[in-house]
């Protein structure tokens, strides 16, 4: 029997995880639309998708009539497996950021996704099929400092499709959500800093020496310099784990990518064990005292 040709739409499709997800899927047969905000940039970064049949298509989950132009795409193309993979990283301190730097990375990575599920879903309900796979971050199981904004928003989401996942799973429509560690992408070279501190290196000057310091500024430093060798991560062998995840099923919610996210998620665990039994006996004791028999309250 024949393996079954889907369609996946994916966005972010031009370069980093979501163009090697596009190509392993290609590879593997199936139609691919690439979603990208600037399809003439889309086709310099990533000439071999419409060699191997893949299609663009112009869409920027972050504007307003995003949700009309993904319902459009799921009309005209049938899609049975949305990747939500646009998005970018905002690096800063959080009294450095500002409220309007918040939003917008809210608006790219937690309401451009979310645009996106809510606009293909009645079509999914409507043939009791499909795979909704969000691309999120290993770094949501640590907190390094000035990455506030970013985890936040990978956090956020990622709660939606948990309860997304109970919600839908009757309905024959699955959901994954991708956690990448340290790849060698361009990731860096995307990632935004505190507009106000762009003269110095995106930090004000009251953590200057301090964590802040340093990890808003070796991020700076990636952006202009060669990945360094501590970024292992191949793009490539994610994306073909990502899509055989989707054809050949998975009985897990989360696919965690990279030995760095599986350290991180052990000690983020570890962690949070660690304060279950630290706090267990006050959470235990925590109940409305129930009256005995003879109306006084139980010691």
């Amino acid at each position: 029997m024949a393996p079954l040709i889907t369609t996946w739409l994916v966005t972010g499709a031009s370069s980093g995880i979501g163009q090697s997800i596009c190509i392993a899927a290609l590879d593997a047969g199936h139609r691919v639309i690439g979603a990208t905000r600037d399809v003439t940039k889309a086709q310099g970064a990533n000439p071999s998708f419409a060699v191997k049949g893949g299609l663009w298509l112009q869409l920027d989950p972050a504007r307003p009539d995003a949700p009309d132009r993904f319902a459009e795409a799921q009309i005209k193309y049938d899609v049975d497996v949305l990747v939500n993979n646009a998005g970018y990283a905002f690096i800063g301190g959080v009294e450095d950021t500002s409220e309007e730097e918040v939003q917008d990375q809210m608006n790219v990575n937690f309401w451009g996704a979310l645009r996106a599920v809510r606009a293909v879903l009645p079509y999914m309900r409507a043939k009791g099929r499909g795979h909704i796979v969000l691309i999120s971050s290993g770094a949501t199981y640590m907190s390094p400092p000035g990455r506030g904004a970013y985890i936040a928003s990978k956090l956020a989401i990622e709660a939606i499709h948990e309860c997304l996942k109970n919600e839908v799973e009757e309905l024959g429509i699955k959901v994954l959500i991708v956690q990448p560690g340290s790849f060698r992408t361009s990731w860096a070279a995307h990632c935004k800093s505190p507009a106000a501190y762009q003269d110095t290196r995106g930090f004000s000057e009251g953590y200057r020496g301090t964590a802040v310091e340093q990890w808003v500024g070796m991020t700076q430093n990636i952006k202009t310099a060669p990945l360094p060798d501590v970024i292992k991560g191949d793009p490539d062998k994610a994306g073909r784990e990502i899509v055989k995840a989707v054809i050949e099923g998975h009985g897990y919610l989360r696919l965690l990518l990279g030995p760095d996210c599986v350290q991180a998620a052990e000690q983020r665990l570890g962690e949070r064990y660690q304060d279950l039994e630290a706090t267990r006996a006050i959470a235990m004791s925590t109940d409305v005292e129930e009256a005995t028999p003879s109306g006084i309250a139980s010691p």
